[in-house]
């Protein structure tokens, strides 16, 4: 454990300093590039930042103290204007972030939100959302941890950590919402300090949207990286549901399974990695989709038709029984159809019969010092 430890504690550090030693001059600037950007003077003043829980595009996210009732939150801040590190967040994108979030709230699955705070003094304020701090890591660097620590994930932590995952799924887009970025970054892993249980929560509903919205924009191609992105989002589809997300859970099964510490389905670009898509799970379920001719252009439908009587897939030659039992293979085989129509639900998924045996795991592991902090 010590060694996982080290590795979720230091390994950014360990990567900074790895490499000719740079010159003070630009020693000074990247340190001046990576400051803490100030907070809203209401925010700094009820919350004291503490250290950074992670960053992305749209800006980041610091473990805090909540003076008022004295405990750990999670404060996520969202720029209101373009930066060097950060791309703006308007006030609309903002909305639809916490009313998802609003709207989700009570699953034990889902990340809660406890407040909201908005620079109005300005036109390009900043945002805050402020959430219960869930856990220390997210399920990447978690996945990364015990991969370092030689401990692989077996067969009953995949099924309790995907109980947990496709029951926030399920509750999700039974409140309305598709959250279209279920990715490891997006979910924080932590403990049940009554149970020891581990628990996965899903965060990150920055590019979530309403289920009920018919007109749906092309955001959906870009709204999660490619290795999680459903088929029929890759071909253009602007009319999908909530089999969008279970495409994705069923890709972050394949990695817990494996244990590669990276992507199931990674590649350095789209076509690549929606070419592999095809050649593991096959085009046979594409084809028959009924959308497909109506989103994809000619030439494309051509070509995925052509390919069916080639690449059939060879999903099932990659969890054999001895990796992944037949009960827990239909899961993930139910998941991963290409053909949106067929895939399983988040509720579908949870009535398969892998799921109706009990996990008697669950206080697995936790890498040491990072269990959650107190005062």
């Amino acid at each position: 454990m010590a060694a996982a430890s080290n590795l979720v504690n230091g390994g950014v550090a360990a990567l900074q300093i790895e490499g000719e030693p740079e010159e003070p001059q630009s020693q000074t600037n990247a340190a001046a590039a990576l400051a803490p950007v100030p907070w809203l003077p209401s925010v700094a003043e009820r919350y004291e930042r503490r250290e950074k829980l992670g960053e992305g595009m749209f800006g980041d996210v610091y473990e805090a103290w909540d003076r008022v009732h004295d405990h750990l939150v999670a404060v996520k801040r969202l720029p209101g204007r373009t930066d060097d590190r950060f791309v703006k967040t308007s006030i609309p994108d903002f909305a639809r972030e916490v009313m998802s979030l609003a709207a989700c709230r009570g699953h034990p699955s889902i990340v809660q939100l406890l407040g909201t705070h908005v620079d109005g003094n300005r036109a390009d304020g900043d945002c805050f959302a402020v959430t219960e701090h869930a856990g220390p890591m997210n399920l990447r660097q978690y996945m990364d941890a015990r991969r370092a620590n030689g401990d692989p994930f077996d067969e009953d932590e995949v099924r309790d950590v995907m109980r947990q995952l496709l029951a926030g799924a399920e509750h999700t887009h039974g409140a309305g919402v598709l959250h279209r970025n279920i990715v490891p970054e997006n979910v924080v892993v932590g403990m049940d300090g009554a149970t020891s249980k581990m628990v996965y929560k899903i965060c990150g509903f920055g590019m979530s949207k309403p289920a009920a919205q018919t007109d749906k924009d092309d955001s959906g191609l870009l709204a999660s990286p490619s290795p999680y992105r459903a088929p029929e989002l890759f071909l253009g589809s602007k009319d999908y549901d909530g089999r969008v997300d279970t495409w994705s859970l069923g890709c972050i099964m394949a990695e817990l399974v494996t244990g590669a510490g990276v992507p199931f389905f990674g590649g350095a670009l789209d076509k690549e990695v929606f070419d592999k898509m095809m050649h593991v799970v096959g085009t046979k379920g594409i084809v028959k989709w009924q959308g497909l001719e109506r989103v994809a252009p000619r030439e494309k439908v051509a070509s995925l038709q052509k390919a069916g009587h080639r690449e059939r897939g060879y999903l099932h030659k990659m969890f054999p029984p001895k990796v992944l039992s037949s009960a827990g293979f239909k899961v993930l085989e139910g998941l991963l159809h290409s053909n949106p129509d067929h895939r399983l639900s988040a509720a579908d998924a949870l009535r398969m019969p892998w799921f109706q045996r009990r996990c008697s795991l669950g206080a697995c592991f936790m890498p040491h010092g990072a269990s959650m902090k107190s005062g």
